[in-house]
């Protein structure tokens, strides 16, 4: 695993503390088993591969990955649901303290958590936020919610920028810099953006987003810039030195994320928050670097919610339940 300065400073955090026990859930292909394996290996991870245990040892076999040395709970139904509902239960009973999305969709990741009777729900609902470690940044960078919350209502934004900055406490940041993006630095009636941003910073005034500076609208290069919002008369002590930004919607938080890194480069490791475990929930697509990290991630989040007092759980009225504007990307 090649590390990043950011992210190399979370990972000396994480070996002084004991591994993150986690289910890794219908970890049917090789990429999976790997993570399962190098956690383990690095002393990151204990895993519990659950799912269909003969399938699971045929793709280890054919891979030439040796799996002897960890558990295997078999879920005699071979459909992916299956292996996410007994994965909830472990999360429920305590046995696992984190999920780890194998070669199954979010839905069937996410669906048995979200569920009214899952006992893993919050007050909020769910979100997702990736921890950017880009060249030339003094510090990491917290982005959120390229995954989820396709167009998040106000109320949704709320629970985003909450579960966020729960985040941003757990990665060591005790009082983050937060701005809400938009496409203006002012409110303009034409951009909802900017009309939500001024709401949730007024939310921030009265004391809801507790232990966070919350500014905006601002534009990126406002928030990433104290000379771009100098320039424009803009007066911020977010601006320039942000530790959190919140997209006004999941396309323009992806188009956020997809620009710096192709600019740049870096890392970009992502988590899913709002339940009472973290979920790691890696593309397809990613490599093994962003899947490790993602995994230091929930590791700090487990370590943060085990000094802190227990989070209330909700039944089905809840705000964690799946709305309209609310999707997990396959």
């Amino acid at each position: 695993m090649v590390l990043r300065p950011h992210f190399q400073k979370l990972v000396e955090r994480v070996r002084r503390g004991p591994p993150l026990a986690a289910a890794v859930v219908y970890p049917c292909d090789r990429e999976s088993l790997q993570m399962a394996l190098s956690g383990a290996f690095a002393g990151y991870l204990n895993p519990t591969l659950v799912g269909p245990e003969a399938r699971i040892r045929d793709v280890a076999g054919k891979a030439g990955l040796d799996i002897s040395r960890l558990p295997v709970i078999d879920c005699a139904d071979d459909a992916p649901r299956a292996a996410g509902e007994r994965a909830a239960e472990l999360a429920r009973s305590g046995h696992v303290a984190a999920l780890i999305k194998g070669s199954l969709s979010n839905e069937d990741l996410l669906g048995p958590v979200a569920d009214a009777a899952s006992g893993l729900r919050t007050e909020r609902r769910l979100s997702h936020a990736y921890f950017l470690d880009l060249p030339g940044q003094h510090r990491g960078l917290l982005l959120a919610d390229a995954l989820m919350n396709v167009t998040p209502n106000l109320a949704a934004k709320r629970d985003i920028v909450q579960n966020t900055i729960q985040l941003a406490i757990a990665l060591g940041i005790p009082a983050p810099n937060v701005a809400l993006l938009a496409a203006m630095d002012g409110p303009a009636p034409a951009f909802r953006s900017t009309t939500d941003a001024v709401a949730l910073k007024a939310m921030a005034l009265q004391g809801i987003f507790r232990g966070a500076v919350v500014e905006g609208p601002l534009t990126p290069d406002s928030a990433l810039s104290a000379d771009a919002a100098q320039a424009k008369g803009i007066k911020s002590e977010v601006a320039g030195h942000v530790d959190v930004l919140i997209g006004p919607s999941m396309e323009s938080a992806l188009m956020v994320l997809r620009t710096m890194l192709a600019m740049g480069g870096g890392l970009a490791a992502g988590i899913v928050l709002g339940a009472r475990i973290p979920i790691v929930a890696p593309g397809r697509h990613d490599s093994m670097e962003v899947r490790m990290a993602s995994c230091v991630l929930a590791s700090l989040v487990t370590a943060a919610a085990a000094d802190a007092a227990p989070v209330q759980v909700v039944g089905s009225g809840g705000a964690l339940a799946a709305d309209a504007g609310t999707r997990a990307a396959a």
